[in-house]
C-alpha cells in the first residue's frame, strides 16, 4: 500500500502535457463541460415543455452568466496557452463581475425554486455549490498574484466543477433515476477530472490537488448530513 502511494506522489516523473498543453486542455475540459451543460438542459427542456415557464428573466440572465463563465475559463486557458498575457489578465479582472452576477442570481434562484417546488433539499445542494466554488475562485485569484499558476489552474477547474451538479441531474431526471445519482455521477467525475489532469499535466497527482478534493468533498459530505438530517 504505502509503495503504491509513494508512486502516486513521486516526483520526477514526465508530464504527459507541457505548461502551454497543460493550460489548452484546461480550456478543452472546460468546453466539454459546457457542451455537457448545453446538452443537458436542452434534453430537459425539450422532454418536459413544463418547465420552460420556469424561464423568467432571472433565471435566463443566470443561465447566461454560467454559459459565460465556462466559456471564459475555456477562453482564458487558450489565452494564456497561447502567451496571450496582458489580454488573460484583464479578462481575469473582469471576472470578478461575471462571479458576482452569477453568485447573486444562483443564490435567489436556488431559494426560489426551493419554494416552487416545495423541495427545500433542492435549494440546499444549489447552495452548497456556490459555498465550495467561492473559496476556491478566492485561492485561484491569490494563486495567480503569486503565478503559482498549476494551483491557480486546479482551483479554477475544481471550483467550476462544483457547479455541474444541476447538469447531472438533468440528464439524471430525463433518465428515470433518483435524483441522489445525480451526487454519485458529481463526486466520480470531479475526481476523475481533476485527478486525470492533474495527473497529464503534473505526472503525478499533487498535493494541492489532494487538498482541493478534500475540500470539494468534505463540504459535499457536509451537505448529504444536513440532507439526511433535515429531509429523510
Amino acid at each position: 500500500m504505502h509503495g503504491t502511494l509513494s508512486t502516486l506522489f513521486a516526483a520526477g516523473r514526465t508530464p504527459l502535457l507541457g505548461g502551454r498543453a497543460a493550460n489548452r486542455w484546461l480550456g478543452h475540459i472546460a468546453i466539454g463541460l459546457l457542451v455537457f451543460t448545453l446538452f443537458a438542459f436542452g434534453l430537459k427542456a425539450a422532454t418536459t415543455p413544463a418547465v420552460h415557464a420556469r424561464y423568467t428573466p432571472l433565471v435566463i440572465v443566470h443561465a447566461l452568466s454560467m454559459i459565460a463563465w465556462l466559456a471564459l475559463l475555456a477562453g482564458q486557458a487558450y489565452l494564456i496557452g497561447r502567451g496571450t498575457f496582458a489580454v488573460h489578465r484583464a479578462l481575469g479582472r473582469t471576472s470578478i463581475a461575471l462571479v458576482a452576477v452569477m453568485t447573486v442570481s444562483g443564490g435567489i434562484i436556488s431559494i426560489n425554486i426551493g419554494q416552487e417546488l416545495g423541495r427545500p433539499e433542492v435549494t440546499v445542494v444549489n447552495l452548497f455549490a456556490f459555498v465550495t466554488f467561492l473559496p476556491l475562485y478566492g485561492a485561484a485569484l491569490v494563486f495567480a498574484r503569486r503565478r503559482d499558476i498549476h494551483k491557480h489552474r486546479l482551483a479554477m477547474l475544481i471550483g467550476t466543477l462544483a457547479f455541474m451538479t444541476p447538469a447531472y441531474a438533468r440528464v439524471v431526471q430525463v433518465m428515470g433515476l433518483p435524483d441522489a445519482a445525480a451526487i454519485a455521477v458529481d463526486v466520480a467525475l470531479t475526481g476523475a477530472i481533476a485527478v486525470g489532469y492533474d495527473w497529464a499535466a503534473s505526472g503525478r497527482i499533487t498535493k494541492p490537488l489532494m487538498w482541493m478534493l478534500a475540500f470539494s468533498y468534505g463540504l459535499l459530505a457536509a451537505m448529504i448530513a444536513v440532507l439526511a438530517v433535515w429531509f429523510l
